[in-house]
């Protein structure tokens, strides 16, 4: 009994049956072809599962197509319908199955095939050789098959991949299985017949299935005389070379011969058909015959024709490039591009055809797709072409390499204009960017102008700017360009563009010189504003306030468009908050300035034998720091000059600075030494910082005490930088000293006092006393070198204003420096130039410490004011010698004298001859301080200083080593001087 005899269910073979089946299936003979293999497989395989039918499946010529390779119990009509099957159909069950590589189950069936019901279906399961899907054996079944029937079909399909792996092997060993020629009888159901050719006799065979083939090539099979001539003859003359060329290169190489060409029957009508065969070889290797399969493929031909079609008429160039990478077909819009260019592109390279091309990566693209058939690679390449605008442009095209089989297609696509289109994007993104950026690092409303002006004007081909501020009480033009200073200066007289704007304060876009005459009727007295055409008038607005307009305009007509308009008011958004926020920090700006001005000398005094000039510059930003300067006139002439820098920024700072500045202009009355001053002072900045101790109050100070009678100049530094000193025919140099602490870090570090430097300065020295704010990034050494390169280019002896040829000093210093790039710091500059009292306008007595040395003293008075031609002071001065003198012998002792009265040791007395009066000074040996006292009215003594100090214009005591020294000034009568104007 046959399995064909059993009562079974359908569907639910025995286990005994299957393996029957397979074992006979392994007892198919090695000589077996492959429609052998598959025509023993399909019938066991319908019949275990159960099914109505079986079809075998090989991989096609097509990457991804299957095609029929024989069926079993299969009508022809419904056979043609699985001949070929293409990847994209997805939905049918062979061609899933090979995707997912796995058995699939598909209700979706052709039109014929449909029509067995909705529950009828295709079970499909992949042939694997080798690890790669070669094929598949699918069952018609009228229901879906069971788990058993799945389980068989697997099995089964499995031992069909081993027998097939033996089947047909060709002593070329050279070709594939797949691309062999099938034969048999179950060719004949889907029209693939076999033929032989017999290359001794020359005659050509073709078996029954094959009939209908000859007929279309014009010959009847049952009378045409079956040569090889005869068949060649009936080959399209265009297709007759390439076959000849085939069939002789299949029997070089030993390769199948896998052909298609047309056959032309006695009409004239074409007819496509594939072959497929090889050459059999004798014991020597030499080929005796060929033999091989052949169908009807007109239909896909007329299809590949109408595609071939479509693809010719494609808009965008299409490319084939052939296994040397030579264009073998190029559609209509790519030869049309080729002739306009004036290129060759068929037989040639793309990168032959546009060498530029070649270094922007395309042959690597090709290669690329070759490696991987089916996936795109996109590649973007520009060549220079001449009829791209007036002077040629850079032409940009998109290509998508795709390998298929040997071949590669590119498409190319013209993106000139989207490239265009994007870099113009880009670069206003770009732009707009650098504008944004510059308008946040705006501080004032001239950076505002500025960056408005190079980012925002270029951006939109604008010509003419013109920016007002409305945060005062007037509007004000603070920035204007591309019009003439005369058109300028009459815009101001008028409220333009301020007057007339809409409550809803919209951008106003004028097109025209008339339409703007009628907007704002103002403007035409003025006459043509050079030659503009069109206008954007802006209102600044920055929250509910406004606080500026912006006019744009351009020489030529334009309309804007709703990008334009819209990248205009986001513009004018960002200017309106630039300037608020530029218009508050000047405000703020002024005020800290104001504020630390105020703390500065408003000017500084006039000086005995001394010159000075001095420059403060504010930081950048809007805190306020701690630099001062000063110049303090003292008694006998001398001057203390004082640079200092509070550590820090801010209104705390600033205060401080204050508080040390008038601290110092305080104590240097008391005539303390330079050392003693110092320390008080730090006495004073160390309580200022008791509030805080964690952050405290520091600062830097110089001080420099100068006596023009002697030259002699004494320095004291706590931290701070030393004084640059130029003596005459000599070069600037740091002076050398020994610094301190700071102020304020002495009591906390080192309770030990500055030391004082003593040096002496020729006549017509320069000192430089600055803050580190100064220097900013340089050194010293580039100081003293802007000093000297100010010196060689205005000698000082060339000069005779010295106060302005100081200015210049300080001007020139503060300009050659290179400035601190972040400008975080101010600065303070003070420049001195020394001189000397004349000779002549010092008179020296040195007298003993005896009670006659007054009359002495009254007498070398009167005769030295006699000298000076001073007779309207002597009286006066006589007297205030006489009491000081007098005083001085009862009350103190003589210098290096012991004993109070005694007539040892000396007293000396010295006046000096200054502009505008009298400086008289007695010294001695005693430090006891003088004082007035207030006598009653029957006191013998006690008045003495009360006369001093109703005659003079000023009087005091200071401390001198190893003594004291009293001294009374005495204004001169011609002078505006009165009591009280003494610098003293």
């Amino acid at each position: 009994m046959t399995d064909h005899d059993h009562h079974e269910p359908a569907g639910e073979p025995t286990i005994a049956a299957d393996a029957a089946r397979l074992l006979w299936l392994e007892g198919v003979p090695d000589s077996a072809d492959v429609a052998e293999v598959l025509g023993f497989a399909l019938p066991h395989a319908v019949a275990s599962v159960g099914g109505l039918g079986g079809l075998a499946h090989l991989v096609g010529r097509e990457a991804g197509s299957l095609r029929l390779a024989g069926a079993s119990g299969i009508p022809t009509s419904m056979a043609k319908e699985w001949e070929l099957l293409h990847g994209s159909m997805t939905d049918l069950a062979p061609t899933r199955a090979m995707a997912l590589r796995q058995a699939v189950w598909s209700t979706t069936l052709p039109s014929v095939s449909s029509g067995l019901g909705k529950s009828a279906g295709v079970l499909s399961v992949p042939i694997v050789i080798g690890g790669d899907p070669v094929g598949t054996l699918s069952v018609l079944a009228q229901a879906p098959p069971t788990e058993a029937g799945r389980r068989f079909l697997g099995e089964l399909t499995a031992l069909v991949s081993v027998r097939l792996q033996k089947a047909r092997r060709w002593r070329s060993g050279t070709a594939p299985w797949w691309q062999l020629p099938l034969g048999g009888q179950m060719m004949r159901n889907v029209e693939v017949g076999t033929w032989a050719w017999d290359l001794n006799s020359g005659e050509l065979n073709f078996d029954t299935p094959t009939e209908d083939l000859v007929r279309l090539a014009g010959l009847e099979p049952g009378s045409w005389d079956q040569r090889i001539e005869t068949w060649m003859g009936r080959i399209h003359p265009d297709d007759r070379r390439g076959v000849e060329e085939a069939i002789a290169q299949a029997m070089s190489d030993g390769t199948a011969y896998a052909v298609e060409y047309r056959v032309v029957d006695r009409g004239g009508r074409a007819s496509w058909l594939e072959l497929r065969a090889v050459f059999e070889y004798d014991a020597d290797k030499r080929p005796l015959r060929m033999v091989g399969t052949a169908w009807n493929v007109t239909a896909r031909r007329s299809r590949e024709a109408w595609l071939a079609g479509i693809l010719d008429s494609y808009p965008q160039p299409i490319y084939v490039l052939a296994p040397d990478d030579r264009t073998e077909w190029a559609n209509l819009a790519a030869r049309s591009l080729a002739a306009e260019k004036g290129r060759e592109i068929l037989g040639r390279t793309l990168w032959d055809s546009a060498p530029q091309w070649r270094e922007q990566g395309l042959p690597e693209a090709v290669a690329r797709a070759r490696t991987a058939p089916g996936s795109a690679a996109g590649l973007t390449v520009e060549s220079w072409e001449n009829d791209r605008g007036p002077h040629g442009g850079t032409a940009s095209y998109q290509l998508q390499v795709v390998g298929i089989g040997d071949y590669v297609s590119v498409v190319m696509t013209d993106i000139t204009e989207s490239v265009r289109a994007a870099k113009k994007t880009a670069e206003r993104g770009r732009r707009v960017a650098q504008l944004n950026a510059a308008l946040i690092r705006a501080l004032e409303t001239s950076d505002v102008v500025a960056a408005i002006t190079e980012h925002f004007l270029p951006l939109v081909g604008a010509d003419g700017l013109l920016i007002y501020d409305l945060t005062g009480p007037a509007a004000r033009l603070v920035g204007a360009t591309g019009y003439s200073s005369e058109f300028v200066r009459r815009l101001r007289a008028i409220d333009w563009p301020q007057s007339g704007f809409s409550a809803a304060e919209q951008i106003e876009f004028v097109t025209s010189r008339e339409e703007l005459r009628q907007r704002w009727p103002q403007l035409a007295h003025l006459g043509s504003p050079h030659g503009n055409h069109v206008w954007a008038v802006m209102p600044l607005v920055s929250g509910a306030r406004r606080v500026g307009s912006c006019v744009i305009s351009w020489n030529h007509p334009r309309d804007f468009s709703a990008e334009d308009k819209s990248l205009i008011g986001t513009v004018a958004a960002f200017t309106a908050q630039s300037l608020g926020n530029a218009r508050l920090y000047e405000e703020a700006r002024a005020r800290a300035e104001r504020l630390q001005q105020e703390l500065l000398p408003s000017s500084l005094p006039n000086l005995v034998a001394v010159q000075a000039a001095a420059r403060w510059r504010a930081a950048a930003g809007q805190d306020v720091g701690g630099d001062w300067y000063d110049t303090i006139p003292l008694p006998g002439g001398r001057t203390l000059a004082v640079v200092g820098d509070v550590m820090g920024h801010g209104l705390e700072q600033s205060i401080t600075m204050g508080i040390i500045r008038h601290t110092i202009i305080t104590m240097a009355a008391l005539d303390l030494p330079l050392d003693e001053l110092m320390a008080r002072v730090g006495d004073v900045v160390a309580r200022l910082g008791a509030p805080a101790p964690a952050t405290g109050a520091y600062a830097t100070c110089l001080m420099v005490l100068y006596d023009p009678t002697t030259g002699t100049c004494s320095v004291a530094s706590a931290g701070h930088a030393p004084p640059i000193v130029l003596q005459p025919d000599d070069e600037p140099r740091s002076l050398a000293l020994i610094t301190g602490p700071p102020l304020g870090v002495a009591h906390t570090v080192d309770p030990i006092p500055v030391q004082v430097t003593e040096t002496t300065l020729a006549p017509g020295s320069i000192m430089i006393l600055f803050t580190n704010g100064v220097l900013g990034s340089a050194e010293t050494v580039q100081l003293t070198t802007a000093v000297s390169d100010y010196v060689n280019r205005t000698p000082v002896s060339g000069t005779e204003n010295q106060s302005g040829w100081l200015s210049g000093l300080c001007a020139a210093i503060i300009e050659d420096l290179p400035p601190d790039p972040r400008h975080q710091d101010d600065a303070a500059l003070l420049a001195l130039r020394t001189g000397r009292v004349p000779a002549g306008d010092v008179a020296v007595l040195e007298m003993p410490c005896a009670p006659q040395s007054a009359g002495r003293a009254r007498s070398f008075t009167a005769a030295q004011l006699l000298d000076w031609n001073l007779e309207e002071l002597i009286d006066s001065a006589t007297l205030i010698v006489s009491e000081l003198v007098g005083n001085t012998t009862r009350h103190a002792v003589g210098i290096d004298a012991d004993v109070a009265g005694s007539d040892s040791g000396e007293i000396r007395l010295r006046w000096l001859r200054l502009d505008d009066g009298l400086l008289c000074e007695v010294y001695d040996g005693s430090e006891a301080t003088p004082r007035v006292r207030h006598p009653t009215l029957d006191d013998e003594f006690g008045r003495g200083l009360q006369l001093v100090a109703l005659t003079a214009t000023n009087w005091g005591a200071r401390y001198i080593e190893h003594g004291k020294c009293i001294w009374a000034y005495l204004a001169h009568p011609k002078t505006s001087a009165g009591i009280g104007s003494s610098p003293w």
